[in-house]
């Protein structure tokens, strides 16, 4: 697993959160119910700061974009921008430009997951 770049969905873990959550959403499963599956399919990463946090932004994001975010989640992501751990490790990056685009994406992600989420979206199973 990693990253091959700043953008929240240029790693291998958000893409998969997000990809998984859609796929589970076109069965039929409700937005709990696939939060429930994929925080199980995903304990390994969740126990490792770094990785948890981008596994919280993802799912926090794919459910804010499907009118879905659930406070838990929002709570965790948020809890995860806020401590910076994520961002720290892009500031080691050797590359600064990445680090100040990964600082944005972060931005505004946050300002995203504060504001009002568009209504629930009908999905085609």
């Amino acid at each position: 697993m990693g990253a091959w770049g700043p953008g929240l969905y240029q790693d291998d873990i958000a893409e998969d959160v997000k990809v998984r959550y859609e796929e589970n959403l076109r069965k039929g499963l409700s937005g709990t119910e696939i939060t429930k599956i994929l925080i199980e399919e995903n304990e390994y990463i969740l126990d490792d700061a770094e990785e948890a946090s981008v596994f919280w932004f993802a799912l926090a994001d794919t459910q804010w974009k499907f009118g879905r975010l659930e406070d838990s989640v929002k709570n965790k992501a948020i809890a995860c921008l806020e401590e910076g751990t994520n961002l720290k490790i892009w500031e080691e990056s050797e590359e600064p430009k990445a680090y100040k685009k990964r600082q944005e994406v972060l931005n505004a992600l946050k300002e995203r997951l504060l504001s009002e989420q568009p209504p629930e979206k009908k999905i085609r199973i």
